[in-house]
Order: C-alpha cells, then sequence, then structure tokens
C-alpha cells in the first residue's frame, strides 16, 4: 500500500521528537551520574565533550601571559636569591658569589644579633613596628568612618567632600609646606612626623566607599529598628561584613609603611644622635651610607655588604610570615571593593 507525502512526513517528525526526548534522557542521566563514579575512558570523552575551543588570539595570549610570568618570576627571584646567599657568605669572597655562598659565614648575623650593630638594628626594627601598627590602625580606621558616612546618598555636601579628597590625589602642596608643618608642631627627629605623614590614604577611603554602597540596607534599617545606634551600627554590623576589604587596605598600608623611608628621610636628619627614632627602611639607608664612609675596621668593611643583605633578609620576614594569612583577603577584598553593588 503506498503512502502518501504527508503520512511519511508525520512519521518523521514522531522519529525526529523520539529520538530528541531519548537524546536528553541520555543527557540527564549522564548528568545524574557522578563524575568520580565515572571511567577514566568515560571522564576523558566527558572533558572532550565539554572543552571550548581556543582561537589562535586565545591561544598566543596564554603562551604571553606564561612567558611574561616567567620573566617577572625570575626578575623577582633572582635579586633575592643574590641577596641570601651575600647574607650567608664571607665578605672576603663576594665577588665569586652568583646565587649560592661560595664560603659560608655567620658573621653579618652575628653583627646583627651580638655584634655592635644590634642596638641600633633591632631598635629601628621596634620603630617600625610601633610606626606601622599606629598608621595600620588609625589609618583605616578613620578612613572607613568618613567612607561610612560618604557612601550614604543623604550625606550633606557629599560630592563636594569627594570632590575634596580627589583633588588631593591629584595635586600636592609639596615638600616645602609639610616640613614647615612638621617644624611648627615640632615634630622633626620624632617618629610621630613619619606616622602623620603616612596616615592619609585616599585610595583606601575610595575602595570602602564602594564596599560600604553594596551592603543591603534592609540590615541597617532592621539595626536601627531594634535601636541600635550609629556607632553600634558601624562597629557591630558593618566592620564585621567588611572584613575582606579591611583586611586587603590593612595589608597594603602595612606593607606601604614597613617598607617605606621616603618620610623618615624628609623628616629625620640622618646623624648618629637620630638613629634611636629611625624606622627600620631608614636605618638600613643610613646604615649603607655609613658602611662606605667608614674604612676604619677592616672586617666591617670587608663584611658590610653581607651585613646589608643580612638586614634586608630580616626586614622581608614579618611580611612574608603575614602574608599567608592575609592573601585570601586581598582577593576577595579588592573584587568587592573596586566594583560597586
Amino acid at each position: 500500500m503506498d503512502r502518501n507525502p504527508q503520512m511519511i512526513e508525520a512519521e518523521m517528525t514522531e522519529a525526529e521528537v523520539a529520538t530528541q526526548q531519548l537524546a536528553t534522557e541520555g543527557a540527564a542521566a549522564v548528568a545524574a551520574v557522578p563524575y568520580v563514579s565515572l571511567s577514566k575512558k568515560e571522564k576523558k570523552a566527558l572533558r572532550k565533550a565539554n572543552r571550548i575551543r581556543e582561537s589562535v588570539l586565545d591561544v598566543i595570549l596564554a603562551v604571553v601571559n606564561v612567558v611574561l610570568l616567567l620573566v617577572g618570576t625570575v626578575i623577582i627571584i633572582l635579586p633575592l636569591l643574590n641577596y641570601f646567599s651575600l647574607a650567608f657568605n664571607d665578605g672576603y669572597h663576594n665577588l665569586e658569589v652568583v646565587l649560592w655562598p661560595t664560603k659560608f659565614s655567620l658573621f653579618p648575623f652575628e653583627y646583627i644579633f651580638r655584634g655592635d650593630g644590634a642596638v641600633d638594628f633591632w631598635t629601628s626594627f621596634g620603630n617600625s613596628v610601633i610606626i606601622t601598627l599606629i598608621v595600620t590602625v588609625v589609618s583605616n580606621l578613620v578612613e572607613a568612618m568618613a567612607a561610612y558616612v560618604l557612601s550614604k546618598k543623604d550625606c550633606p555636601f557629599r560630592s563636594g567632600i569627594m570632590m575634596f579628597f580627589i583633588i588631593t590625589m591629584l595635586f600636592s602642596a609639596g615638600i616645602v609646606p609639610i616640613r614647615l608643618l612638621m617644624t611648627m608642631l615640632n615634630l622633626n627627629d620624632t617618629i610621630w612626623s613619619v606616622v602623620l605623614i603616612s596616615i592619609s590614604n585616599v585610595t583606601h577611603l575610595l575602595y570602602f566607599k564602594t564596599f560600604f554602597e553594596g551592603i543591603p540596607t534592609d540590615i541597617e534599617e532592621a539595626a536601627r529598628l531594634d535601636g541600635a545606634s550609629e556607632l553600634q551600627l558601624f562597629f557591630l554590623i558593618v566592620i564585621p561584613m567588611s572584613l575582606p576589604i579591611i583586611g586587603s587596605c590593612c595589608f597594603f598600608t602595612i606593607v606601604g609603611t614597613w617598607n617605606g623611608y621616603g618620610s623618615a628621610l624628609l623628616f629625620i636628619t640622618d646623624t648618629p644622635k637620630n638613629v634611636g627614632v629611625m624606622p627600620l627602611a631608614y636605618y638600613i639607608y643610613y646604615f649603607m651610607n655609613k658602611a662606605a664612609k667608614d674604612q676604619t675596621d677592616f672586617e666591617f668593611t670587608m663584611n658590610s655588604a653581607n651585613i646589608q643583605a643580612a638586614m634586608m633578609l630580616l626586614s622581608i620576614v614579618p611580611i612574608v610570615m603575614m602574608y599567608p594569612y592575609v592573601v585570601r583577603y586581598i582577593k576577595s577584598g579588592l573584587q568587592i571593593g573596586s566594583v560597586k553593588g
């Protein structure tokens, strides 16, 4: 019996629908199977099926990224290895050092821990700890409080105040007015001049402000209905919710303050009587100049470069020890704080 074209077309349509249903059910069945229970061959086939084809441009960019990463790693690692080698090397054999000590010696560390430089080095180390703690706490607290107020749309003169902060990022009064201010306050040759000049950081204020703008207003309204004051709302609700951005800003403040010596260079004179108020980075700078001029002690002169390398290695220990504990906050904090919402 001959079938007309309409019957053939209807049968084909039914077959296509049935095939599609079987494919859907099969895909659902595969998706329902745990990935762990699949065999190696099935896992490989599944990865191959789900792999996104990369264009030639994507491959080129990936290769360039890897090359730049390797070059940057080498640029960072080689100087560290060289300073590590110098720190544990005998000063009489420094010319032979490249990436590993040629003649092992602990004289640089003996000088720092028990020698003539022990008191000055650890005093400056303590000064850096004090300066860093004060600047980190005060700076981020003031910036967070200012950013919280400016994140509210009903804040009076909000636009004008923000413009004032942004202008200070673009233009500076210069060194002379700041120097005159410190002289008027009688803060020259003290650690408080370094503290005062290091507190302000408008970039962190913008990070805080953007983050606070993303906090739902319903949470704050519920706290106010429960009788919370603005200070309670800020310290008990907003601050605990803002740990990622706080951790990121605090870490960057610590690194910048700990490694900075520009402020100390401006306000602390590099004389022996001021060694007791020098931060660590500035003391290392002072020690390098002192070692270049002092030729009276032959043993010290021959090992001065090794002592400098040992001081630099010891100076990075606190930052290296701290980094693993705050790295989880840095990425999430900056991603959340740099994009509104």
